[in-house]
């Protein structure tokens, strides 16, 4: 006998509206609607919390890897590594490694990676994303996530359990469960897409042959799905897009050019697409506020801006001033890397390649504009309680 309904959400990382519409046979004849949604200023690290809690970074407390903390810096003893060769210490996997052992130390659960942030400067930050935000109970800074709800009500449900668990693995668990008519709610989140335009952009027949892939496996799961249960309700959907990087601009020595010392009159986080300042000195902030408005490949963010796109912090965890730089154009070096790579995302939420996508065999709610508000179509098809 049939249980009587499953609600699947596929999450396909950096699966942006313009990359669906590079790709228009995707889940053609059974996807009933489809349609862009505009994204959070920010990375995965902000998006994904949004989407499993219907809260914007400003509520859930998660928006860049790393914030201003001082005293409460787990990184502390890294300090003695800024004495290591750089020529050993700068080589990825060695950032890989140590990224690891210290993941591993503190028992983060969440994704880390120390990335290129610099050995005497990651003392002075704290992580947010020290838990893994899904399939767990109380993982986000604040609020509730859908699993919060899922495990209070008993509703059972899939989820991988931690980032050592493969995509394959991933879909041969959910098969399983999907077989034994053990769930109502499966969450199975794709990452290789993402991975794979980062480092050849969003053109590259590597990424035409993984979407070829996919489509395949979402069919496939969609027809077992439909053969062990009465009704079955699924959503494809993204938590961003992804630009193909046309220049670099190095910020950090042109911020040096200024009269003012790094650490001692001014902090700053130099991310992918955006550069946050911390100031114990008025004329450092005056010289960089001055220099950065000089620029035409950035703007500073107001704290107007930062409220409306739902990433301002009144205790400026976060940064005292935020610089965004114009679409396609990435820091070089950063603290996230330290040479140009084909593709990156995190650049204003309103840019065409910057919006997420969604399809479903649902009728999607006009109201539904922003990724946050997946959350809402997930309580729904679920018909979970909130409170």
């Amino acid at each position: 006998m049939k249980n009587e309904k499953l609600s699947m959400f596929i999450f396909i990382d950096a699966f942006g509206w313009e990359i669906l519409k590079q790709h228009p046979k995707f889940l053609k004849g059974i996807a009933k609607d489809k349609k862009p949604l505009e994204s959070i200023l920010g990375y995965s690290n902000a998006c994904d919390p949004s989407i499993i809690s219907g809260l914007l970074p400003s509520e859930h407390g998660h928006w860049s890897s790393f914030y201003y903390s001082p005293k409460t810096s787990p990184f502390k003893i890294l300090k003695y590594l800024k004495f290591l060769p750089k020529k050993i210490t700068n080589y990825q996997r060695v950032r890989n490694k140590l990224s690891q052992l210290i993941a591993s130390y503190y028992r983060f659960t969440g994704y880390f990676q120390i990335y290129q942030a610099p050995f005497d400067v990651l003392p002075l930050f704290d992580y947010a994303e020290k838990k893994w935000f899904w399939g767990t109970k109380g993982t986000l800074n604040a609020g509730k996530s859908i699993f919060d709800y899922l495990i209070e009500q008993k509703v059972p449900f899939y989820v991988k359990k931690s980032t050592s668990i493969s995509d394959e693995k991933q879909w041969l668990e959910v098969q399983q469960k999907i077989k034994h008519k053990k769930i109502r709610y499966a969450y199975l989140f794709l990452g290789q897409l993402d991975a794979i335009m980062h480092a050849k952009g969003t053109k590259h027949e590597d990424v035409d042959r993984l979407l070829e892939e996919y489509d395949s496996k979402i069919r496939k799961l969609i027809d077992l799905a439909e053969k062990h249960y009465k009704e079955v309700a699924w959503y494809v959907f993204s938590d961003h897009g992804m630009h193909d990087i046309k220049r670099t601009f190095d910020l950090a020595s042109y911020i040096k050019e200024l009269p003012i010392e790094f650490k001692k009159d001014y902090m700053a986080f130099y991310d992918s697409t955006m550069a946050r300042f911390w100031f114990f000195d008025e004329v450092a902030r005056e010289l960089v506020t001055e220099k950065l408005a000089a620029l035409d490949n950035g703007k500073i963010l107001s704290d107007k801006e930062l409220k409306e796109f739902g990433v301002y912090f009144p205790d400026h965890r976060y940064g005292e001033l935020v610089f965004l730089m114009k679409p396609h154009i990435l820091i070089i070096p950063s603290f996230m890397g330290l040479k140009k790579i084909p593709g990156m995302h995190g650049y204003h939420p309103n840019d065409p390649d910057s919006l997420a996508a969604i399809l479903s065999n649902q009728k999607l709610p006009k109201e539904l504009t922003r990724i946050e508000q997946i959350f809402s179509r997930m309580v729904e098809e679920v018909g979970l309680k909130l409170g």
